[in-house]
């Protein structure tokens, strides 16, 4: 039996809602989980979804991959929203947001940021904690370095990736993959920060 999985973003950097719906419901599931939020967490957005055979089941397996971050009996999840979806897009069916996206492409191209996203290291580029990065697009746009790989933003911590995808999402300029590797987005010194070199 086909059914939609879906992950949405929420509020709370870091923390993803993975769940289940019939297809004909998925639109107004949506625009509810959108709305009102979810188990006392607001800011819930879309982020990727796909229609599956035995979605039952495929939804139950992801649960309990992932069980240890789980929120209580919740649908939430303290994890990295693009490995879900790269584990996700290894499952056949059919993508349905973003729409109009190759899987097989979208695959290789997740696969890649994640790659790179856990390769990039603030120290071993010589920055230490309290530096601060810029983002290219936005000089206001500062976060400050606060571990190997997170910075802190307006009061939240972050990874480099989520932090791109949520200010191009801010500013309604996602591309299509919605894919970022954070390293290309931000600078130190006017440098990009993938362009940096290793400190010795």
């Amino acid at each position: 039996m086909k059914g939609i999985i879906y992950i949405m973003t929420t509020a709370v950097s870091g923390l993803i809602k993975i769940g289940k719906t019939g297809s004909k419901n998925y639109p107004e599931r949506m625009r509810n989980l959108e709305a009102n939020g979810y188990y006392n967490v607001a800011g819930l957005k879309r982020f990727f979804a796909m229609e599956l055979e035995d979605y039952d089941d495929k939804e139950s397996l992801l649960h309990d991959i992932f069980n240890k971050h789980r929120v209580g009996e919740s649908e939430l999840f303290a994890l990295d929203q693009e490995l879900i979806r790269q584990l996700m897009l290894s499952f056949k069916g059919k993508i349905i947001y973003p729409e109009n996206i190759d899987q097989e492409k979208e695959f290789d191209q997740v696969s890649k940021v994640r790659k790179q996203s856990n390769l990039f290291s603030f120290y071993r580029k010589g920055l230490k904690n309290g530096d601060e990065v810029v983002f290219k697009d936005d000089e206001q746009v500062i976060a400050t370095v606060v571990g190997e790989r997170e910075v802190e933003y307006e009061g939240q911590v972050w990874k480099l990736s989520p932090l791109t995808y949520r200010l191009y999402e801010q500013r309604g300029q996602l591309n299509n993959s919605g894919a970022y590797a954070g390293a290309d987005y931000f600078t130190y010194n006017g440098k990009r920060l993938r362009d940096l070199p290793d400190a010795k």
